[in-house]
């Protein structure tokens, strides 16, 4: 019983961030504070890595959980597809030199 709750914990915390997460890319994108967005990124990479682990570990011993699994898989498609285009919004333009 305890499994399944951190199971559906792990999911839930996720999911939570995953909309956190797009709330403030496109707050920092509309206030132009691109460089921000970085931080997102990692912290999503972050999250993935949890949410991964957490699946290995549930398929590995099977406790019986999994049946959900795609919703994981669903889940850390969106993280890590918001972590690229972060990754590529989050790029500050340059300033050409003047000399």
């Amino acid at each position: 019983m305890l499994a399944a709750f951190i199971y559906w914990g792990l999911i839930l915390i996720n999911i939570a961030w995953l909309a956190l997460s797009l709330y403030f890319s496109i707050f920092y994108l509309v206030r132009k504070e691109n460089g921000n967005l970085w931080a997102f990124g990692l912290l999503n990479v972050l999250s993935a890595v949890v949410l991964w682990v957490t699946m290995l570990i549930y398929h590995t011993w099977g406790w019986g959980i999994t049946q959900y699994s795609s919703l994981i898989y669903l889940i850390l498609g969106l993280l890590i597809g918001l972590t690229v285009i972060q990754a590529i919004w989050g790029r500050e333009p340059k300033n050409p030199k003047t000399a």
